[in-house]
């Protein structure tokens, strides 16, 4: 079945929608679980995960490692679960990490802030200041991240199949909208997209792998997974460094075909 993965601003409703197209469709609607199973898989904190997904970076941040490492922790397991099918993924970058996978239905959800705004007020019983504050930090926050992580506008709509805006639609209207997508033939999977969706699947895992392990998560390496095929290209600092890439990667890939082209530079990583 076809995947909906969902972004959505703060008071967007959003939720619901995604709430309501997993009960019709008999998905599973999963988000927080994403953090949780990063978190155990790569020994990480969850609140460091969520930070790097949902707050602007700090000074200086794009310059160092940490965050990258955290978003290939995250990444990996968005490509895993969607892997399993039958999902609506909420958030979590799944709207840009699974852009070149057929079957993948990406959606935006927003309204006007004045909306959102007395939206936030009901629910959590806050003045409109407060509420008003909420909005902007949440808003900066992903749109800075995705500048970093992506390169790009979170609310640019040619980034995403289908954009709602919910100042004009219903939740019931825009679940309607997203279940009658989904079920369209040309929505379905088909063994090119899901060989598509394994190969981005299995480079993350590596990438996330080696951001893991203190031996190799300084070396400058590009992963790609084709047809099955893992190719790793890049620079290590020695050739212990070399061995123990080559290690995770045949372990983790789950497949005999695996490209090195690894170059040892003999200069220490800092």
């Amino acid at each position: 079945m076809p995947i909906l993965a969902l972004t959505r601003e703060i008071g967007s409703v959003g939720t619901h929608i995604a709430q309501g197209v997993a009960r019709q469709m008999g998905y599973d609607l999963v988000r927080q679980e994403i953090i949780a199973e990063a978190a155990r898989l790569y020994e990480a904190e969850p609140d460091t995960l969520v930070a790097t997904v949902e707050n602007r970076p700090k000074m200086f941040e794009a310059q160092r490692t940490p965050a990258r490492r955290h978003f290939a922790f995250v990444a990996a397991e968005v490509l895993n679960v969607a892997l399993k099918d039958n999902v609506v993924i909420l958030g979590r970058w799944s709207t840009l990490l699974l852009r070149d996978i057929g079957h993948v239905l990406r959606v935006r959800v927003c309204a006007p802030v004045d909306l959102r705004a007395s939206r936030l007020m009901r629910r959590f019983k806050v003045e409109a200041d407060e509420a008003a504050q909420r909005i902007r930090r949440s808003d900066e926050g992903i749109r800075a991240r995705m500048r970093q992580l992506f390169d790009l506008e979170w609310d640019d709509p040619l980034h995403y199949d289908l954009t709602i805006n919910t100042g004009c639609v219903t939740i019931e209207e825009a679940t309607g909208l997203l279940v009658a997508a989904l079920n369209q033939p040309h929505r379905q999977p088909t063994q090119a997209s899901r060989d598509a969706l394994w190969d981005l699947a299995t480079a993350a895992r590596v990438r996330a792998a080696l951001k893991a392990n203190p031996a190799t998560d300084q070396a400058d390496i590009t992963i790609r997974c084709s047809g099955g095929r893992l190719e790793l290209t890049g620079t290590v600092e020695d050739a212990e460094a070399r061995d123990a890439v080559a290690r995770l990667a045949e372990t983790l890939a789950g497949i005999g075909a695996v490209d090195y082209h690894l170059s040892v530079t003999g200069i220490p990583a800092t």
